[in-house]
Formats: structure tokens, sequence, C-alpha cells
């Protein structure tokens, strides 16, 4: 058995070996590893594990960067990690993963993120639960129209630079929003199910909603429906105008599947608060490099030391002491805090309250004030990942 990564050729085998451990379309498999068609690939950062001459299992990194503290910043996002049936319970997928994280290292990428298919595997390898989605099932005659509507148009080519505009303004309320190049938005609106609208005022695009319309399904009803991939607004009106068009959808046809932050509910908004929605686990966070992943806030307060364990990557284990916006290894002042990297992963991510994590034993104070100060340096947010943006 060796570890190598992606060769000239091997992408027919990859698409072979996706749709043999997933399942779904091979035209999708044999797209997803062509470098050509697939904007976030880089084959170096394809690991394949090879024996006898076969691909028997794989992970991909993609080279991504996301938001923290406002700016951009580097982070693997690890997809498709997947194992031929035949070559199951091997330790394969873990091999692979201890080989993607290396990796990352030495490549400076501190961060990385993932959407699990289990969450105590990636736990595991030092990975934890760090943004959620609120999943909304609607009918049309539950939401509010609005006269706004009148200002919608199907999306044109030309609308592209103020759509990405809009994005990257909404994508700084969210720690980890992933930044989308141009190739990608092309990508994503190029997709035969993806349709877009947006909203235009006195010649300007002051919103935009990106949605998928589902066929018919015998046996269902409603028969069809419609799943808001992403809804962006700049001004009130505009986001009103985009919710009216889907209220004023037939109800005898279609219901709405809708996900938000969890900042962002629709249920104010509401013509009833009765609706099903439910809370969804979203991406999974690992500091790959905590000190790196450190230095990349821009947090006052402090100082505080954190003890840190990492049971994965030893060399993230010991003291850094995080104050007025510097970071050095060691500790260099009394008040303390210990606590594992996954914890470290949910407050960078702000995601969970330090006193909610103290209060369940996840974290330990050396004293009281101790928790003050980790909640000054990291407070709770909307990490959030659009979802034209998972992987």
């Amino acid at each position: 058995m060796k570890i190598r990564t992606y060769q000239e050729g091997d992408g027919e085998a990859l698409a072979r070996l996706m749709v043999a451990a997933f399942g779904g379309e091979a035209t999708y498999a044999n797209e997803y590893f062509d470098p050509r068609r697939n904007p976030r690939l880089d084959p170096e950062q394809v690991h394949i594990i090879e024996e006898d001459g076969e691909a028997r299992a794989s992970a991909t990194v993609l080279p991504m960067e996301v938001l923290v503290d406002e700016k951009p910043a580097a982070m693997g996002g690890v997809a498709a990690v997947m194992v031929h049936p035949a070559y199951r319970r091997r330790r394969y997928a873990g091999d692979l993963m201890r080989t993607a994280l290396g990796d990352m290292r030495e490549r400076g990428t501190g961060l990385s993120l993932l959407s699990p298919f289990a969450h105590a595997f990636y736990r595991s390898f030092g990975y934890e639960l760090a943004t959620e989605a609120v999943e909304y099932t609607l009918k049309p005659t539950d939401l509010p129209t609005d006269p706004g509507q009148s200002k919608l148009r199907a999306y044109r080519e030309e609308d592209l630079p103020a759509m990405m505009a809009l994005l990257e303004a909404e994508s700084r309320g969210h720690q980890l929003c992933a930044l989308r190049s141009e190739a990608f938005w092309r990508k994503t609106l190029g997709q035969k199910e993806h349709e877009a609208a947006v909203y235009e005022d006195e010649g300007e695009v002051r919103g935009y909603l990106i949605y998928k319309m589902s066929g018919i399904t015998e046996g269902r009803e409603p028969g069809r429906r419609l799943e808001v991939q992403e809804l962006v607004a700049a001004i009130p009106e505009a986001r009103r105008g985009l919710v009216s068009f889907l209220g004023a959808l037939d109800p005898d046809a279609f219901d709405i599947r809708h996900w938000t932050s969890r900042e962002d509910p629709l249920h104010p908004y509401l013509r009833s608060s009765y609706v099903d929605a439910k809370v969804e686990p979203d991406q999974m966070l690992r500091l790959v490099d905590v000190e790196g992943a450190l230095r990349l806030l821009d947090r006052e307060g402090g100082p505080l030391v954190l003890e840190v364990t990492d049971d994965v990557i030893p060399e993230n284990a010991g003291e850094y002491t995080v104050g007025g916006g510097e970071i050095a290894r060691g500790a260099e002042t009394e008040d303390r805090v210990a606590l594992d990297v996954r914890q470290l992963a949910q407050l960078y991510a702000g995601y969970l309250p330090a006193r909610q994590l103290a209060r369940h034993g996840l974290i330990g104070a050396g004293s009281p004030g101790a928790i003050d100060l980790l909640e000054e340096l990291f407070p709770t947010g909307d990490p959030w990942l659009f979802a034209p943006d998972h992987f």
C-alpha cells in the first residue's frame, strides 16, 4: 500500500470510486475530479491510497479562503473522503486524514472545515462542530407578499459583479464564511438546476436569490419543491421583495425549503410561526496549526494563558498567552484556562460561549476571572457557510 497524490489520468478511476462509495451520477463525479472543470480542485491535495495498482481510497483537500474577523484566511476544506466498499474496515480513511492534516500544516494552512458523515469519526482527528443551520420547510402561504416583488427580474450575466459585492458585504457578519471566486460563482450559476432572480431598484441590484426547483414527484403533496440556496439583500425592501417571490408560489404545487443562519431566523416575519423548523448541525472545524490560527484573530482583551491539549497533532499542545492583539508561546500571565483543541475550535468560530463550555466541564478555568477574559477574547457570533459553498 502507498499513499500518493493525484496523477494525470486518475480522474476516471476516482470518479468510479466516488460513485461506488457514495452513489450519485457519474457525470458529477467525473467533473469533480477534472481540474479543468472544478475550479476548487488542486491535484496536489488529492490524496490516494493505491494498492496492487488500484485506487482504493481517497481524500481531497480543497484550498479555499474563509473570513476570520473579516479578513481572508487560508482554509483546507476536507471533502470526498471515500473508500471502495470492498476495502472498508482497513483504516484507510484514518490514514488519509492523518496525511491530509500533515500536508495542510506543511502548507501553512491553519484551519480546516468539513461536512461530517459521522461526527465521532472526525472528532477523533481533532475536529469539532462549529456551525449550524436552521432548516425551514414552509408553505408559500406562510410567507408574506409585498408590492416590491414587481422589482424582481431574472438574473443576467451582467449582474454578477453586483451580486459578488452583495455577498462579500453579507459575509463579513459571519465568521468562517467562505470567499467565492468568480470562477466558482460562474460554475454555481451555470448549473442547470440553479435559477437566480435579482431585486433591481433604480438600475441597481440590491438583492438576489439563488434557488432550485424540483420536478413533479408522484405521490408527494405538494408535488414540487423550491429550495432556497442563497438569499442576500442589502436593504429591507429587497428582502421583502425576494421573500414575496417565494410567497407568491402556487401552494397546491410547491412547498419551500430554506436554510438560514441561527441569527437570521424567519419566525419573526412569518404570517404564522407554527412551521416546520429544525436546527441542523453543519460544519466541523479543526485548528490545524493553533498558533497560526490564533495569529489570524483581531482581538483585544486578556491577557490570558490558553493551556491547549491536542491528542492528534502534538506540536499544537502547550501554553499560549493571548492578549492585547498579541500571541506568545508560553505562559506570560497568571490567569489561565485549560481546554482541548476541539473546544478551542468552537470558541474560535464563535459557536458556543465560554461559560456554557465551562458549565459542561469542557474547559477548566484557573480563576473566576479567567472565564470573563475568555468570553471577552472569544465572543459568540454567527459562523456560517452559504449553501453553494458546501463541499
